[in-house]
């Protein structure tokens, strides 16, 4: 992070916002390893927009079945594993407990997949949350 400063890729404003402990705790993770062995082979993927269309009747029994609701997102990080994908998304909200994150977002993680499924036809395997605040991976 000082390296950055020095060039200039950095403020000082910025890096004194940067947690060098929570980044250091996610690249020993399973998770990142994993997310190194797909960069060498070119199977891991970051920033994906996507764009989906639901039946609106997805979000509630009071919406009409024929109407539909586009969905739109960018999925922070999917990787290809053994011809299935692996989907993770960062939070950085400040939590207690993992659950907390599984229940706010376990529908939009449940919409990456989809998305992605539908994008390259491949099954998606896994969804991984990486919370930054309790340094740990949550899967879904």
């Amino acid at each position: 992070m000082d390296q950055f400063q020095k060039k200039g890729l950095l403020s000082a404003e910025y890096r004194s916002l940067v947690r060098a402990d929570r980044i250091a705790a996610f690249m020993q993770s399973h998770s990142a390893k994993r997310m190194g062995e797909a960069a060498k082979c070119a199977s891991l993927f970051k920033e994906r927009p996507f764009v989906m269309q639901i039946p609106a009747s997805r979000l509630g029994e009071e919406f009409p079945e024929e109407e539909g609701v586009l969905i739109q997102g960018i999925i922070d990080v999917y990787f290809k594993e053994n011809d299935e994908l692996v989907v993770l998304d960062y939070k950085t909200d400040r939590v207690q407990e993992a659950f907390e994150l599984k229940k706010r977002y376990q529908t939009q993680l449940d919409y990456y997949a989809e998305a992605l499924e539908q994008l390259t036809g491949l099954k998606v395997k896994e969804k991984i949350i990486y919370s930054f605040a309790l340094k740990e991976e949550i899967f879904l």
